[in-house]
């Protein structure tokens, strides 16, 4: 029985071999490489669609909040106005 080294024969079935399962290993490993690129990419689309969501929330408070204080600020003004009138309409003649 020879071996690989003293056979070339044998030498270059194993190399083939080897290269073979090198190979396949690389292609598996570029597969997977490919997977997680893909993944990463979703994962990186649906985190912008949850940031712009958060940031339209973000708007809508400020806006709501606006409103509130503007609404609030008349109120007072009117509430102003109002007891301004009444002491000026029951001031002693």
């Amino acid at each position: 029985m020879s071996t690989e080294r003293d056979s070339l024969e044998i030498h270059v079935d194993l190399c083939e071999l080897r290269y073979k399962q090198l190979e396949d290993r690389m292609t598996r490993v570029e597969t997977k490489v490919t997977e997680i690129n893909v993944d990463l990419q979703d994962f990186k689309g649906e985190m912008r669609q949850s940031f712009d969501e958060v940031k339209a929330m973000l708007i809508d408070a400020k806006d709501h909040k606006f409103n509130t204080l503007v609404a609030t600020a008349g109120g007072v003004v009117v509430a102003l106005l109002g007891m301004l009138g009444y002491i000026i309409t029951h001031l002693p003649k």
